[in-house]
C-alpha cells in the first residue's frame, strides 16, 4: 500500500510539473506577442 501512494503522488507531482511548464510557456507567448514591456 506504501508504494502504490507513493507512485500515485510521484505521477501527480509530475502532471502538476508539466502542467505548470506548458502554462507557464503559452502565457510567455501570448504576452510576447501582445505587450512587450513584461519581460521575465
Amino acid at each position: 500500500m506504501k508504494y502504490f501512494f507513493g507512485i500515485v503522488i510521484l505521477l501527480f507531482g509530475i502532471y502538476i510539473m508539466t502542467d505548470l511548464a506548458l502554462k507557464t510557456r503559452y502565457t510567455r507567448k501570448r504576452l510576447s506577442k501582445g505587450k512587450k514591456s513584461y519581460k521575465f
